[in-house]
């Protein structure tokens, strides 16, 4: 939607080109705006460009989705000095993104805080955001769209059905779930089939263990699917494998897709790593395993293969029953009560679902 880096202008350019000749005396006045703060003559231009393709007219809230996001469009407040700014954090840098070195002056400019767990508004704090401006607030589900059927069933041809979802990186330890189902054949266990959904920089590497260990019976890769697919996706599946790893900038916080699992009634087998143990619901934490350890989710998963049926239905609902509380239109009402509060900076009764 903007401009990352210089090698993006191309496919922006025309476009802010045309922002600008709208009204130039208006875009010249932007640019200045977006240029007070000191930086080189590459990410002037870039943020020229950016402030070029924002809207105009000033929003009442700039809600801002993660960290690296916030260092980029550090330029909001002198382009909307009238709007609040309220930022989402989701946890630290994933691979490929440098470490954010500005996040204290990000911390000034913004006027809130969102994290999605107790875990990453820890994290966030210990890198200088100010208490008064932080607030826990995990993401939400519309709920509707996750609706099992009645008579949700569970290894309807005799094998557990495994899935992982998610961008396929190392971080994810995905490489450490096909491990232990390598160990799952040797000792014998072959009743399962694994579905890992997603894209990412691993994914030749992964394909090319499932080949050198025997377990393209048994493994499948789904590729990027869309939201409706994913969900069905679980529908299908027994159980979700989390096994993500930990590294220097990154761990996980609330693991979404943990919560998508438990509304489609999918048992979870995570990795004891970040901010998932308070995102998983509490029956699930005896499939819990530490990150790194195929070993142990080998024999989460031979555990969850000696359960009966009826086990399996009752672990089932009680996952449901946990993930219902991730209602997004009830925590969206609470983000935006926190993003819109203390001193306003605009007329506080300017605020409605509508404009913002």
């Amino acid at each position: 939607y903007y401009p990352a880096t210089l090698r993006h202008l191309a496919r922006h350019g025309p476009k802010a080109l045309g922002r600008f000749l709208e009204s130039p005396l208006e875009q010249t006045r932007r640019a200045r705006r977006v240029t007070k703060r000191p930086g080189n003559a590459k990410s002037q231009l870039i943020n020229v460009v950016r402030g070029w393709l924002f809207p105009v007219e000033s929003p009442d809230l700039c809600y801002v989705n993660n960290l690296v996001t916030a260092a980029q469009l550090i330029f909001l407040r002198e382009l909307y000095p009238q709007a609040r700014l309220c930022m989402y954090f989701h946890g630290g840098e994933v691979g490929g993104n440098r470490k954010v070195e500005n996040e204290r002056e990000i911390f000034r400019v913004v006027d809130s805080v969102v994290s999605n767990t107790r875990f990453s508004a820890a994290q966030i704090a210990d890198r200088g955001c100010p208490p008064e401006k932080l607030a826990v607030i995990p993401v939400g589900f519309k709920i509707a769209d996750y609706a099992p059927p009645a008579d949700r069933r569970y290894r309807p041809d005799g094998k557990l059905r495994l899935v992982s979802v998610g961008r396929v990186s190392a971080e994810k330890g995905l490489l450490c779930a096909l491990d232990a189902l390598r160990q799952l054949l040797v000792q014998g266990f072959d009743g399962f089939s694994y579905s890992i959904v997603g894209v990412g920089t691993q994914l030749a590497l992964l394909q090319a263990y499932v080949n050198e260990h025997g377990l393209s019976g048994h493994v499948s890769f789904a590729g990027e699917l869309k939201k409706r697919e994913v969900i069905e996706e679980l529908q299908r599946s027994d159980v979700l494998l989390l096994p993500s790893a930990i590294t220097a900038t990154w761990a996980e916080t609330q693991a979404a897709c943990v919560q998508e699992a438990l509304l489609m009634k999918c048992l979870t087998v995570t990795s004891v790593a970040g901010g998932v143990p308070e995102s998983n619901a509490e029956e699930m934490r005896q499939f819990s395993v530490p990150p790194d350890d195929s070993a142990a989710i080998a024999d989460s998963i031979r555990r969850i293969m000696a359960l009966d049926d009826d086990s399996l239905r009752t672990l089932g609902e009680a996952g449901r029953t946990f993930a219902l509380c991730y209602d997004i239109e009830d925590l969206m009402r609470k983000i935006l009560v926190h993003a819109t509060s203390g001193l306003p900076r605009g007329d506080p009764a300017r605020f409605d679902s509508h404009r913002i």
